[in-house]
């Protein structure tokens, strides 16, 4: 089963643009993701400059918050974040989805020169964040950060699109028969299904009991109730929710705290191999368009 681009693209998306990881480790994401904020690292790259990486994502996703680290030293005689910043906003007027991060200055002048430049003079709207340097602190300042610019979107929960390489299995009936398939998709609190023909025997909010899932790899048991289902294209869709071991909506503590990693790498493999194909069509491109100059110039 293949995932389309649209469907990876859309919904609200925030990147953080060269980020110091020493002061907002990676580990944050997984975190972000399991209260509904969906966000990615850009890094350094030597084979695309970060120029091109921000024009490629700026493209694809639509309902974007780009922060920009102003700390990170490029070391391009030409190159200032001040005026980069500046351009990207008046070419693409965003300046309602653009952010900017950097550590703590030692003065608060030095703070408010900043943010006077940032915020009155560009007009940017999604805040200047400065970095503790202790990073303990970092992550509950930039989650309000988040949640002040309302970066979860419309959904309470991130729901990861699934390839053939998530599956599930139960057991059904007075024979047990054993029903397996592939996930459309799955969150910390439902999982959804596509069945082709006569669709499932199961009723609307009927229980199933020990659904086994695989998720890339990642292993792990729950029990759901069937919570909504519709045709699509003469398919049916049937949407789970999980339930624990105490008959609650919602995942065991111990298996929620597991699975969080294995989604947020299933969302990231996704939204990286779009972001990883369209920098290798813009490389490819600038070459052709290079080779073509060339060709001119000896014409």
């Amino acid at each position: 089963m293949g995932i389309s681009v649209n469907d990876i693209v859309t919904g609200r998306k925030t990147f953080f643009i060269l980020p110091d990881t020493s002061l907002m480790p990676e580990s944050y994401l997984e975190d972000y993701f399991a209260i509904g904020y969906e966000c990615y690292y850009v890094p350094f790259d030597k084979r695309v400059n970060i120029q091109k990486k921000v024009k490629v994502i700026t493209s694809l996703f639509k309902d974007l918050i780009i922060f920009f680290n102003i700390d990170y030293n490029l070391n391009l005689p030409d190159f200032n974040w001040g005026d980069f910043i500046y351009d990207y906003i008046h070419e693409n007027n965003n300046a309602a989805s653009v952010g900017i991060m950097y550590t703590k200055r030692q003065t608060k002048l030095e703070k408010q020169v900043l943010e006077r430049k940032y915020l009155y003079e560009m007009g940017i709207r999604c805040g200047c964040i400065q970095l503790e340097y202790q990073k303990a602190q970092n992550f509950e300042l930039i989650g309000k950060i988040l949640y002040a610019n309302q970066a979860q979107g419309r959904r309470k929960t991130i729901r990861a699109l699934c390839s053939s390489s998530c599956t599930y299995t139960y057991e059904y009936g007075s024979h047990k028969d054993s029903i397996t398939g592939t996930l459309q998709d799955i969150s910390l609190s439902h999982f959804t299904i596509l069945v082709s023909g006569v669709g499932l025997e199961i009723k609307l909010y009927e229980k199933i009991a020990d659904v086994h899932f695989n998720i890339r790899g990642f292993l792990f048991r729950s029990d759901a109730v069937l919570v909504m289902e519709r045709p699509v294209n003469g398919d049916m869709l049937y949407v789970f929710a999980f339930v624990n071991s105490a008959g609650q909506n919602g995942l065991d503590d111990r298996t929620r705290g597991l699975l969080i990693p294995a989604l947020y790498k299933l969302l990231s493999v996704n939204c990286n191999a779009i972001l990883d194909q369209m920098y290798a069509k813009v490389n490819e491109q600038e070459a052709v368009d290079e080779l073509k100059s060339v060709d001119d110039n000896i014409l």
